[in-house]
């Protein structure tokens, strides 16, 4: 099965772990574009979640680009909105290993590239399993590095694949 645009949540980062006197801690940049799958969507919101609480809200340039950073120790969720489209969430966890006394790691920003889909795309289905994270990304102790969580998005892809699938059905019947 050919996943479209539509699923699209590209995860790119370069990662630069570099030993540091310690200093206050800085933030972890995130930045990203969002499109339809085709073209840039220009004043999307971006709702910014501390636990649950929100705790900012920022919207796309003309280019659909973003920009938000993100203390470290913490959980966030992205939410991304746009009049017409199908909302996604995103959830970040900021939490890291403890350092070695005198030292900081300097993470290079996390890269995104995030498709919405227009709510009628899912007309006549169950759209329930869309609200939960469209993605997770996490500290991989192994890597050393924040990373997506493969399984769960893929799982996420295919769970969104079928909705759409029950939408198209559900369209034929009419």
């Amino acid at each position: 099965m050919r996943y479209s645009l539509a699923f699209l949540f590209f995860f790119h980062a370069a990662f630069s772990l570099i030993a540091q006197e310690k200093g206050d801690g800085a933030p972890l940049e995130v930045y990203g574009r969002i499109t339809d799958g085709e073209n840039k969507l220009a004043g999307c919101q971006i709702i910014v979640y501390k636990q649950n609480e929100q705790v900012g809200e920022i919207t796309t340039d003309k280019s659909g680009k973003f920009d938000v950073a993100l203390a470290i120790n913490e959980t966030y969720s992205l939410e991304l909105r746009k009049e017409g489209f199908a909302a996604k969430r995103i959830v970040i966890d900021t939490h890291m290993p403890p350092l070695k006394e005198n030292l900081e790691l300097t993470i290079a920003p996390i890269g995104m590239d995030i498709s919405l889909l227009e709510k009628s795309k899912y007309e006549g289905a169950n759209t329930d399993e869309l609200d939960f994270p469209f993605a997770i990304v996490k500290w991989s102790k192994g890597q050393g590095a924040f990373v997506q969580d493969q399984e769960y998005t893929i799982g996420m892809q295919r769970t969104n694949g079928a909705i759409l699938l029950m939408a198209a059905r559900t369209e034929m019947k009419r």
